[in-house]
């Protein structure tokens, strides 16, 4: 048997926990039973689901992200480093053994569930409603331990605390394509109809196979094992692709706009959520010098890789933006190059990171990147706003400039930093 499934299942489960939560949930139960005034089948039904979500959702998702986040904290993951354990065995083992007591209550929830609803009368929809919950609850699950396991680079209250912030911002992003599949009439996606309840079956599966991907290539990072970098484009492809699915129309603008878009959370996102430290960056320009490419790219961090898939998505945008639609901006009529000065600026603030992060005496890089950010991208343009500096906002932010100027002084803007960051690399150098 797995070392770190065992070990799991020995933290969770006792003779006492073992007999306690089957009581409370007959309890309750019985009680609901007693309570119902008429048809109590159907008050069974609604309060087992509710617990399975408890149960399952809650508690079993809060097991997952502890099984990471306890072991930096009692400073025993050196030991689960040293271990022969491959990234697969200890993502799985952590990933179902954390989380068995939580499923426990919810296989006891779907024994009542079941046979309640299926005296109802939907009983037909009871196999895609339940092979979904669960595996909702095996996504839940794994993202928060891929969440917390980058965080985890992070230390600190980031990682203690970050991965429950960042679950409920994903759960947001994916409400948009909550609210279409719940939809009466049905969902098209790419021009093809599905029934809600079997396109919700395949989301709820694609989501978990993406997150337990994303849990196991995590956990290999931790472990120190060596992996090409195609996980984290494939993810923004992934996602660009479904999101782009729902729009109505004009789908190669709407495919470049959210593959921008997408790219630039994930770009952003691991650029905070990895330590840029100058010698990781260090091997990775030895290896290159030497022309070790191989080597250098199992060395790369995350975020050049979506950077980079971000340039054809602005490169599409720019081509079929302005043939059909009109932004609610002033220059929305000009927009034509905007797409790719938003990859250059988006270079730039990378490069802002990089030279944040390799200074020596700088303790909080991240934080610093962050207030540098709010300045460049809010206080800044606003003041000069309301200063009426028209001249120098466009030069503060070439996202205002119409045209192709906006290239050149986001390009102007990319050297500039390129150069501070060349200085502090030298500085820096042993």
């Amino acid at each position: 048997m797995n070392p770190e499934f065992r070990r799991q299942l020995w933290l969770q489960f006792s003779p006492t926990r073992l007999a306690l939560l089957p009581s409370l949930l007959l309890t309750v139960f019985v009680a609901v039973f007693l309570t119902a005034t008429e048809h109590p089948a159907p008050a069974l039904a609604i309060a087992a689901a509710l617990l399975f979500v408890f149960l399952v959702g809650a508690m079993g998702t809060f097991a997952a992200g502890a099984s990471v986040i306890d072991e930096i904290t009692d400073r025993t993951w050196d030991q689960q480093r040293m271990s022969a354990m491959q990234p697969w065995a200890m993502t799985w083992g952590k990933l179902a053994g954390a989380t068995a007591y939580g499923w426990y209550g919810g296989a006891l929830c779907l024994l009542v569930a079941l046979p309640a609803a299926m005296l109802g009368a939907q009983r037909q929809w009871l196999p895609q409603l339940t092979l979904a919950a669960i595996l909702s609850g095996v996504f839940l699950h794994a993202l928060l331990i891929a969440v917390n396991l980058q965080l985890a680079k992070v230390g600190g209250r980031m990682a203690r605390r970050g991965g429950i912030w960042a679950l409920v911002l994903v759960l947001l992003w994916g409400l948009g394509p909550l609210f279409a599949v719940v939809r009466r009439d049905g969902v098209s996606w790419w021009n093809l109809p599905f029934n809600n309840l079997d396109f919700a079956l395949a989301s709820a599966a694609l989501f978990a196979v993406c997150a337990v991907g994303a849990a196991w290539r995590s956990m290999a990072e931790m472990l120190a094992v060596r992996q090409w970098p195609w996980g984290w484009p494939a993810l923004a492809l992934v996602a660009t692709v479904y999101l782009s699915g729902f729009a109505p129309g004009h789908r190669l603008a709407v495919l470049g706009v959210v593959g921008l878009g997408t790219c630039a959370v994930l770009t952003y996102f691991a650029l905070l959520a990895e330590p840029q430290s100058r010698p990781s960056w260090q091997r990775v320009t030895t290896r290159l010098a030497l022309g070790q490419w191989r080597a250098a790219c199992l060395q790369l961090p995350r975020w050049p890789t979506t950077l980079l898939l971000a340039l054809p998505f602005a490169l599409l945008t720019a081509l079929t933006l302005n043939q059909h639609v009109t932004l609610p901006w002033a220059i929305s009529d000009q927009m034509q190059l905007q797409p790719l000065a938003v990859v250059l600026l988006m270079a730039r603030d990378c490069a802002l990171a990089l030279f944040f992060a390799f200074s020596p005496k700088g303790r909080r890089p991240v934080l610093a990147f962050a207030v540098l950010m709010l300045v460049l991208y809010g206080l800044l343009p606003w003041l000069l706003g309301a200063a009426g500096s028209k001249l120098l906002l466009q030069l503060a932010q070439p996202m205002w400039v119409p045209g192709g100027l906006s290239l050149l002084i986001a390009a102007v803007h990319l050297a500039v930093v390129l150069g501070l960051l060349r200085w502090r690399w030298r500085a820096t150098a042993p």
